[in-house]
């Protein structure tokens, strides 16, 4: 029996949506589980539709339809948000189209993507990637959820990258963009240098100059070796390069793109340093590599692969 105070489970699908908001906005959900929801019924969509319209008069400091507190930080309505509390998000009126102000593309594991932006830039979706964007009313925004991007702005148009809690307004120029279980990096492969806006001191970022930001401390720059950005965008060749890398984090890196992952099971091989060029599509290249230079034994399982001594 429904509640009699909310007859149609109004209440309880707003909740359900506000979860999907915050879960998406935190990167915590696949965005194919969340089309599938939304286009589910009719009814999914206008729900979500209010919570994105309420959050961004939150953000913008506009009045809303309910009596909420007078300072809601994104983290905290996030937060609410996640638990399913109404924190001003009852408010109805607003249209469902305000859900589809973000686009979306996202890619598998081991899939890539070439997506051409409504500016005429183009961006480049690396392996289990998800990026939304939003263009319109003077505003033109990225927003990487999860993965690696690379992104070729040809054009000048003044197009803000969101990475984590960081904005960067980017300069003519190719970048790479990348999220870690630790830190975000964005690269200048080539071209305008690029001020970071509220840095202290000043910070501008070179060609060959990466922008490392981590939780909670202010970024820093990295200046890498032409070969090193050169290995980071390899991967647009359908290639993967490990310039003098342990065992362990290049067989990490490998496994981004396979579904049946490499295991180092020794800790001496895992220490050991590596270089090559390899296929993404190959593992058997990189493993075969390992397996002559370090001896070690490939052994085949049900989930992937082991490699030991």
């Amino acid at each position: 029996m429904k509640n009699s105070k909310d007859p149609l489970g109004q209440d309880a699908l707003i909740a359900e949506a506000s979860r999907w908001f915050a879960a998406l906005d935190a990167g915590t959900a696949r965005r194919d589980e969340f089309e599938a929801w939304r286009s589910r019924d009719p009814a999914h969509a206008v729900a979500y539709a209010r919570i994105v319209g309420n959050w961004e008069n939150i953000a913008a400091g506009a009045p809303i339809q309910r009596e909420a507190p007078a300072r809601v930080s994104r983290r905290q309505w996030l937060k609410a948000a996640a638990v399913g509390l109404p924190v001003a998000i009852l408010g109805s009126g607003l249209l469902a189209d305000r859900a589809y102000a973000w686009e979306n593309a996202t890619t598998g594991v081991g899939e890539t993507k070439r997506v051409a932006l409504p500016d005429g830039n183009v961006v480049h979706l690396n392996t289990d990637t998800s990026l939304s964007w939003r263009f319109g009313d003077g505003e033109h925004a990225l927003r990487l959820n999860r993965g690696e991007v690379a992104l070729d702005m040809k054009r000048g148009s003044a197009t803000v990258l969101h990475v984590n809690d960081a904005s960067f307004p980017l300069t003519p120029g190719l970048f790479d963009a990348r999220i870690t279980s630790r830190q975000a990096e964005l690269t200048l492969v080539d071209g305008t240098p690029m001020h970071l806006p509220g840095a202290e001191p000043r910070l501008t970022l070179h060609p060959n100059d990466a922008v490392i930001v981590d939780s909670g401390r202010p970024p820093r720059i990295e200046t890498r070796s032409s070969e090193r950005v050169a290995s980071l965008v390899a991967w647009r060749a359908g290639e993967i390069v490990f310039l003098d890398q342990s065992v362990a984090d290049a067989a990490a890196d490998f496994n981004r793109y396979l579904s049946r992952k490499i295991v180092v099971r020794n800790a001496d091989l895992a220490r050991e340093k590596m270089g090559g060029r390899f296929d993404l599509n190959r593992p058997d290249q990189f493993l075969k590599a390992v397996s002559l230079s370090f001896n070690a034994r490939v052994v085949s399982t049900e989930t992937g692969y082991e490699l030991t001594r």
